[in-house]
């Protein structure tokens, strides 16, 4: 049993690159560009001394502008290390969702259980969170200046009407706070045009093999309301997805004796999401140089079934006792001012948002495989482990909970930047957050509970509470309830000074402090008493970040990088004290991340070519874990400060557009991260063994060809494949729930793509066929319902997407 409790507890690849003026290259530069070129167009010819000639005849590779330093700037001149993904890139990998960029960008990994439970890991840094329990985030998550990051897992947004989507790599913590500490991941959304009006909608329909189908419908409408002074953007879209998993009719023979079936859940293709939504945004121009933009959006993701399988029945099939589905909702509301203050140019962004979530999950394999089943003797008369003989009178021992949170959060941000030019560069602000949880909890539920079982009355004399009573409703053997609030308040300043036209120099100091409060009214099992719980306390953090940079031409520019990044920490409060007694610590400290990083931008052969680079050392100070144990602590899982930990790792991106009809992309890494010590006796296993969730190799390449079909019109094809190396499942060497560690086979996934768009872009048709190859890829062993359960990918879909454009915007 366990509890979720707060932390007190073009072709398209992320276009790392952009353009800038022209510069020489080398004969290095030259060598690559022609091996890539190999690769990417067998029929191209080969680069030579008229490399100019040959490439200046096409258009190169378009300028990419990121706020990643909160200001705007061209990606080839922010050094940091940068993923990018364009409205363009969208468009091309067909991406609305997390998993379709989160393949596609090496740094990052990720498991799952399904939609709406992804938790992703960045450069590394893996806690050994999961989505069965999960501490505070150690990787950022934004939609425009809204911070979303919350207990580990991001809500699951569809993406459609997005800008771009920005993925910095390394820690952020002086730019963009606490939680921030490997990295952030932002999504830009469109923004109200005040001048113009357009209009667009979308269809995208798949069958999946094996399964049932796709559909998705979507649509934006962008109009001046009063011209030049105030605009609105409003965009929809509803998404279903069918289903490909199978549960499978049987019969159970229970340790207790009793005998079931499952035919209430069984039935083929049972797992489906359907997600609807959309935003909202009104944009008003004041004059010259101030506006101010309100936006509200709403998603609601439902889901029924499971996206796993088992790996002793066949592919994509499960067996399973009790019912599945989750609702996650999404409320979130922007208001944004920025203006010209004659020193600077300043920006006012207040923010709310609620993230209501609601699961049913089965949960009867811990009752059937926990210490032999013995447990199912609290639905018996008698029994042999607790009681004087065989089982007897006994009931299905059928299990499952509910979980439910309530978290809702406002913050405002208030920042100034100096104007661009001159030599010197800075950046200030204020950053104040509140975060509320009024109820979350969870209770677990056995239908056939006997409170008047040997087994259940054991238990009473354990807790010292009469026979045969309980603490709970009937038919409730576990639940607790706990409200949550968590305030901080942050100062950061980052300055940048020119020290000659090629060098740069930079420095961030930020300063974090906290106070949180946790109430639960009760946590208990049936058999034990009601023991409320408040914890109380505070947290505060200084972040530093030092950097130079130097452009070795106009076209080439290295840094070095150190930076850092935390997280806040708690309690472990309210547990009772046999958990204490076996080792769980009353409280946990910050943990830090020193990363030392040097990287290289470079864009070669008349802007046809980027090529970025980074190589990184990252030190893990006081790592803090969440840890569940039966067998430590039944109740709840609890966090610790397992130790020291140090990550090496090296990332590259390329993007090479050969000619008019051909085009490159490619990106790697190598990530190594390892436990370094550890002061507790059961951790030394630990010690130099691989984090888990995080693969060595990641990589990722697409190409693409367009070439004029008719007048106007234009056909491409285009082919993506993206690889995630193999990684282990499980924080601990010597695995949990009564199963070893797990190493998860590596996967590659392929897709493609053929489609038609007219030279004006204001349609587009296209037919693709995702996973060609029909991988049964492994996202995650999970253990953590005492089962295992390998959850899968989706079957290849063979799908035709549509869409039209009106007015002033097109197809990228």
């Amino acid at each position: 049993m366990h509890s979720r409790r707060p932390n007190r507890a073009t072709p398209c690849h992320p276009k790392a690159l952009a353009t800038l003026p022209r510069r020489s290259r080398s004969a290095i530069s030259l060598a690559v560009a022609a091996a890539i070129a190999g690769v990417a167009a067998p029929a191209t010819p080969s680069l030579a001394a008229d490399a100019d000639a040959e490439t200046s005849a096409y258009e190169g590779l378009q300028t990419v502008v990121v706020t990643a330093r909160k200001r705007e700037e061209n990606l080839q001149e922010v050094p940091l290390s940068v993923d990018v993904f364009t409205k363009k890139d969208m468009q091309n990998l067909g991406i609305s969702g997390f998993d379709d960029y989160a393949e596609k960008v090496p740094s990052i990994s990720f498991i799952s259980e399904g939609p709406g439970t992804q938790f992703f890991v960045m450069r590394g840094v893996s806690d050994g969170s999961n989505p069965n329990y999960s501490n505070t985030s150690a990787t950022g998550f934004f939609i425009d200046d809204m911070s979303l990051s919350w207990q580990g897992v991001q809500p699951d947004l569809h993406l459609y009407d997005i800008e771009r989507i920005e993925v910095l790599n390394g820690p952020q913590g002086t730019t963009f706070g606490a939680s921030s500490m490997a990295g952030a991941i932002r999504y830009i959304t469109n923004k109200p045009d005040v001048n113009a009006y357009s209009a667009g909608v979308d269809f995208n329909g798949g069958q999946i093999q094996g399964g049932q189908q796709n559909w998705t419908y979507e649509g934006f409408f962008n109009a001046p309301i009063i011209d030049g002074a105030l605009g609105l953007r409003i965009s929809a879209f509803s998404d279903s997805h069918g289903g490909f998993i199978n549960d499978e009719l049987t019969t159970r023979t229970w340790v207790n004796g009793t005998v079931s079936n499952n035919s209430a859940w069984a039935r083929n293709d049972y797992n489906r999401e359907n997600v609807e939504g959309g935003r909202l945004a009104l944009k008003g121009v004041l004059n010259d140089q101030w506006s101010a933009t309100a936006t509200y959006g709403f998603q609601r993701q439902a889901t029924q079934g499971a996206w796993d399988e088992d790996p002793n029945l066949p592919p994509r099939t499960v067996e399973r006792f009790g019912p599945e589905s989750h609702l996650f909702e999404a409320k979130t509301g922007e208001f944004h001012v920025d203006g010209d203050v004659g020193i600077g140019d300043l920006v006012f962004a207040s923010t709310y948002w609620s993230l209501p979530t609601r699961q049913e999950n089965e949960y009867s394999e811990y009752i059937q495989n926990y210490n032999g089943g013995a447990n199912e003797g609290v639905t018996c008369l008698n029994d042999p482990v607790y009681g004087t003989g065989p089982y007897t009178g006994c009931r299905v021992p059928i299990q499952y909970y509910e979980y439910h949170t309530n978290p809702e959060r406002w913050s405002d941000e208030l920042r100034l930047a100096s104007k661009p030019g001159g030599k010197f560069h800075w950046l200030g602000g204020l950053y104040w957050e509140k975060t509320r949880d009024k109820n979350s909890g969870s209770t677990y539920y056995m239908p056939g509970l006997r409170t008047n079982s040997p087994a259940f009355e054991y238990y009473n004399a354990y807790s010292g509470t009469p026979p045969g009573s309980t603490s709970l409703p009937p038919t409730q053997w576990y639940s607790y309830r706990t409200r949550s609030d968590y305030l901080q308040v942050t100062e950061f300043a980052d300055i940048s000074y020119d020290l000659t036209s090629k060098l740069n120099v930079e420095a961030g100091e930020s300063h974090f402090h906290s106070n949180f409060r946790y109430y639960s009214p009760f946590g208990q099992f049936a058999y034990a008493p009601t023991s409320p719980t408040l914890d109380v306390g505070s947290s505060k953090k200084w972040d530093s970040k030092v950097g130079a940079n130097y452009k070795i031409t106009d076209k080439i520019m290295v840094y070095a990088d150190f930076a850092q990044g935390f997280r806040d920490g708690g309690s472990n409060s309210g547990f009772p004290q046999g958990c204490y007694n076996k080792g769980v610590p009353q409280s946990y400290v910050p943990d830090t991340l020193n990363n030392f990083e040097v990287g290289w931008k470079s864009t070669l052969l008349n802007n046809h070519l980027l090529w970025n680079g980074a190589a990184y050392y990252m030190d893990w100070k006081q790592l803090q874990t969440i840890i569940y144990d039966v067998d430590v602590c039944a109740p709840s899982a609890y966090y610790v400060n397992v130790g020291n930990a140090r990550i090496y790792g090296l990332e590259s991106n390329v993007d090479y557009k050969v000619n008019d009809n051909w085009s490159f992309q490619a990106a790697g890494s190598y990530t190594d991260p390892h436990i370094s010590s550890s002061p507790y006796a059961n951790f030394q296993g630990n010690i130099g063994e691989r984090l888990p969730y995080v693969p060595y190799l990641s990589w990722s390449w697409n190409v693409r060809y367009e070439h004029p079909v008719a007048k106007d019109l234009r056909g491409y094809a285009q082919f993506d494949i993206s690889h995630k190396g193999d990684m282990w499942n499980d924080f601990h060497v010597q695995g949990s729930n009564g199963f070893p560690r797990i190493l998860q086979p590596s996967y590659s996934i392929m897709n493609l793509r053929f489609g038609l768009n007219p030279a004006g872009g204001h349609w587009l048709g296209e037919f693709y066929i995702t996973n060609i190859a029909d991988k049964n890829a492994i996202i995650y062993s999970n253990t953590g319902n005492f089962d295992l359960r390998e959850t899968t990918n989706e079957p290849r879909v063979y799908g035709l997407r549509l869409n039209y454009r009106f007015g002033k915007e097109t197809n990228s």
